[in-house]
């Protein structure tokens, strides 16, 4: 039986480390929640965990950054909001069988398409890259809510203004 449970990362940071090595890009988020308590400059961590059979075999979490006032930018007289980074983990044993593509959806529809819509006044977005792309894409957000590549203040426009503004 399939189960879906939406936590912030610090209530769920020890289940998430077990899990062990296929954590390793968010090891040390989760290392930090369990040792500070809170992630640096009001930064968020909102997790949709998926269960089958009470056994946990994936996880999406979003670096929520709605908090953050480096994020935000203006550019060109546009205010643009980075509202966070996605990303997918799932046990190799339960990989290719679409429950990212579960993950996905559930991550959008109850977490992503809220925090967007709390911002109609500014371009914002959140950023997947890597095999989160056509995860996110495949959800339904608008192109112009999603960037597909980190980008520095040097490749802004590039990046983001340019793909954001199609």
């Amino acid at each position: 039986m399939l189960r879906f449970e939406i936590c912030n990362a610090k209530s769920c940071a020890e289940e998430l480390l077990a899990l062990g090595k296929i954590n390793m890009k968010m090891w040390y988020l989760f290392e930090w929640l369990t040792l500070h308590d809170e992630l640096r400059h009001g930064t968020q961590a909102e997790v949709v965990k998926l269960y089958i059979d009470e056994q946990l075999v994936a996880y999406s979490l979003l670096e929520n950054y709605e908090a953050c006032t480096d994020k935000i930018k203006s550019f060109k007289g546009r205010v643009y909001q980075d509202l966070g980074v996605i990303h997918f983990v799932t046990v190799p044993a339960y990989r290719k069988k679409g429950y990212a593509s579960l993950l996905a959806e559930k991550m959008y529809q109850e977490v992503i398409k809220p925090l967007l819509a709390r911002y109609p006044d500014v371009i914002a977005y959140v950023t997947a890259t890597g095999r989160a792309v056509p995860l996110m894409q495949r959800t339904g957000i608008k192109k112009t809510q999603l960037v597909t590549q980190f980008y520095s203040d040097l490749t802004f426009e590039q990046k983001v203004v340019i793909p954001l503004s199609c």
